[in-house]
């Protein structure tokens, strides 16, 4: 099977069989981005595509012909549910969760015995606390690294920035408007230092730190403490939802 997660600056994908990765492909987007993806499908002998997607919608029509082309109807979008695996959602409105983040809860758990925070450093900066016992308990959303904070509302175009619940969002955000972290004086990495530091006491003693995102790196070194860099993340949880 194919496992595809198209998230706001690239298209990454593996091809799995038997439970064993045999082969995979990214590509950032830009001119002929879907033919190369393309192409590389046709190169691998599966027969059904599980996607993840943030795509817009020029985008998302594009990807939806050339999977179409390859697979027919044997592919199946993947979006957060209230509960999969042990794994309850923790937003008032479950569907509203990015599905990049629900995927990385999904894998987090399939790693982690005890509680841990995840940290997904992409174009955006989420943060997200789990239980042991499944809980998700909300998280935060900043801008990345390298994102300007018109760029950020861009990619939130959907979200009202003057809810009142975007500045007051001291508690981990059981929503979106909750968990967009922008009105501070910080840069991004302070305000991600601060979240960690008052948020780790609400788990237990121990919990681990999971990275993943492109600059998971620069964060590491950002938060000294110690800290796990998982990159595979998002695909073990999408791999689960495959039922893999």
């Amino acid at each position: 099977m194919i496992l595809l997660d198209c998230g706001n600056s690239s298209a990454k994908a593996q091809y799995r069989a038997d439970g064993r990765l045999l082969a995979s492909f990214a590509t950032r987007y830009g001119g002929g981005w879907c033919a190369r993806l393309g192409g590389w499908l046709a190169g691998v002998p599966a027969k059904r595509c599980w996607l993840a997607s943030v795509l817009d919608a020029s985008r998302q029509q594009a990807l939806d012909a050339c999977l179409a082309a390859r697979f027919g109807d044997a592919v199946t979008r993947v979006g957060p549910e209230r509960e999969r695996g042990g794994v309850i959602n923790g937003y008032e409105e479950p569907g509203r969760l990015g599905v990049d983040r629900w995927l990385a809860l999904l894998g987090a758990a399939s790693l982690v015995d005890g509680d841990c925070l995840i940290i997904d450093a992409g174009s955006a900066i989420t943060v997200d606390l789990l239980r042991a016992d499944g809980r998700h308990l909300g998280g935060a959303i900043l801008p990345g690294i390298n994102t300007s904070r018109e760029r950020f509302r861009e990619i939130f175009s959907h979200i009202d920035f003057d809810d009142p619940r975007i500045a007051e969002n001291a508690e981990p955000g059981g929503s979106t408007e909750a968990a967009i972290q922008i009105d501070y004086p910080l840069d991004s990495m302070q305000r991600l230092r601060e979240l960690v530091s008052d948020w780790l006491p609400r788990l237990e003693p121990g919990a681990t730190i999971l990275l993943v995102g492109g600059d998971a790196a620069r964060v590491q070194n950002v938060l000294e403490r110690p800290a796990r860099i998982v990159p595979e993340l998002v695909f073990l949880g999408l791999a689960r939802m495959a039922g893999e």
